[in-house]
C-alpha cells in the first residue's frame, strides 16, 4: 500500500503538523459541491459522498433542494433507493418518511419513532451550475461570490464548469499556488517584483492582492507589457478553505492603452479520500447585452480557461509529488503565513473525523 508523503522522512525531515491547515482528519464549515444541477430533476433523490462522508440531496416537485444524512436512522438503508413525496423522502426499505429537517413524519406500522435517532440534515444551495452542500443544517453564509461581480445575480453572470480533476495532496496546499509569487519566477519565468495587500479581517475569508510592474528580461515579460500593460496585478479570495476565487488581468491595458476585462475563475475542493483530492474549475464573468455581449462574455470565458491551462500542468509535477512543510519560509512567503493561519482559525464541521 502506497504511503502518503506525510509519512516519509519522519526523522530526517520532521514534519511540522497544523490544528486544521493540511490536515486530512479535518473538514472545516463551508459549501462543497455535491453535484451538478442538471443532474439532479424534480423528484429525484442522489446518494453523493463528499469528503469521505456519504450523503442524499434531492429535489422536490417545486424544485427545492434538501439534504439528509443518506443511511435511514432505523437500519441504516441508503436513503438514495427511497422516493421523493412532496418536500419529504420515504426510505425504500420500510417506507418511513423523513422532513428536510431531518424529522421522522410518518412510520407505516404506526409506532412512534425512537427518540434517540441519530440523523441530520444540510443547508443546499444552487449557484454556477452546481448544487452545494454545507455541513449544517443552517448556515447565513453563501457561496462565494467574485469580490468584482458582488451584487450581481445569476442571471447576470456567464459561466462555464471545468471537468473535475483529483490531485494527490491536501487541497489546503494545492491554494496556495496562487499567492506565491517566487514561483512565477521559477517556474513560469515571469520575474515580477510584486506588492502585496492582504486583508484578513473577516472570520471566514481572506483577500490577498498581489502586483507588480513587467520587467523586460525575457520575451516572456516583454511579451506581458506589450498584452498587459506596464503593471500586473491580480487577486485571490479563500472562503472556509475549500473555494478560492481568482481575479485577473486587474487594471491591464493592451498596448498600454485600451483597458481589457478582468477575467474571473473559482475553484472547488473536497476530499475524495485520504491522500486524494477533488478540483472544480468554474469561469465566471459578468454577462453582456445583446449578441454582441453574448460573444464577448464566452470568449472572456474561453482566455480564462486558456490562461488556466497554460499554467495546470506545470503547477500539477509539483503538487502531485508535494510534501508540503511550513517550518522554512521567507519574508516574501508571507501571503502563505498569513493564509495558513487563517485556515487554522476556521471551524471543524461534524463531517471532520477529529472534533
Amino acid at each position: 500500500m502506497k504511503k502518503m508523503n506525510s509519512d516519509l522522512n519522519s526523522n530526517t525531515q520532521p514534519l511540522r503538523k497544523h490544528k486544521i491547515f493540511n490536515n486530512w482528519n479535518i473538514v472545516t464549515k463551508g459549501w462543497y459541491i455535491a453535484l451538478p444541477s442538471k443532474e439532479l430533476k424534480k423528484g429525484q433523490v442522489k446518494t453523493v459522498h463528499i469528503n469521505d462522508v456519504k450523503i442524499i440531496v434531492y429535489r422536490t416537485e417545486k424544485g427545492n433542494i434538501h439534504s439528509l444524512d443518506a443511511f435511514c436512522p432505523h437500519m441504516g438503508v441508503d436513503l438514495g433507493l427511497g422516493k421523493v413525496e412532496g418536500e419529504e423522502i420515504k426510505c425504500f426499505f420500510h417506507h418511513w418518511k423523513f422532513d428536510k429537517n431531518a424529522n421522522c413524519t410518518d412510520i407505516p406500522c404506526k409506532e412512534e419513532a425512537p427518540k434517540n435517532l441519530k440523523f441530520s440534515s444540510y443547508s443546499t444551495q444552487e449557484k454556477y451550475g452546481y448544487i452545494w452542500v454545507w455541513p449544517e443544517s443552517e448556515t447565513k453564509e453563501t457561496v462565494l461570490n467574485i469580490p468584482a461581480l458582488e451584487g450581481l445575480n445569476e442571471d447576470q453572470i456567464i459561466f462555464s464548469q471545468d471537468k473535475e480533476f483529483l490531485r494527490s495532496c491536501h487541497y489546503h496546499t494545492t491554494m496556495i499556488n496562487g499567492i506565491d509569487p517566487q514561483h512565477l519566477s521559477t517556474v513560469h519565468n515571469i520575474n515580477i517584483d510584486m506588492n502585496i495587500d492582504i486583508d484578513d479581517s473577516k472570520k471566514n475569508h481572506i483577500e490577498i492582492l498581489l502586483e507588480g510592474k513587467f520587467p523586460t528580461t525575457n520575451m516572456k515579460e516583454r511579451l506581458g507589457k506589450v498584452l498587459l500593460g506596464e503593471k500586473y496585478s491580480y487577486s485571490m479570495k479563500y472562503a472556509d478553505g475549500c473555494v478560492a476565487s481568482l481575479t485577473m488581468l486587474k487594471g491591464a491595458k493592451f498596448l498600454n492603452r485600451f483597458k481589457l476585462p478582468e477575467l474571473h475563475m473559482i475553484f472547488a475542493y473536497s476530499l475524495v479520500e485520504e491522500g486524494k483530492i477533488s478540483v472544480r474549475p468554474i469561469y465566471v464573468n459578468k454577462k453582456g447585452k445583446g449578441i454582441l455581449g453574448k460573444i464577448t462574455g464566452k470568449l472572456k470565458l474561453l482566455v480564462t480557461k486558456a490562461f488556466f491551462k497554460s499554467l495546470q500542468g506545470e503547477d500539477g509535477l509539483v503538487y502531485e509529488n508535494i510534501r508540503f512543510n511550513t517550518t522554512a519560509f521567507l519574508k516574501m512567503d508571507e501571503p502563505i503565513v498569513k493564509y495558513i493561519a487563517h485556515i487554522n482559525k476556521l471551524e471543524k464541521s461534524v463531517w471532520s473525523k477529529e472534533i
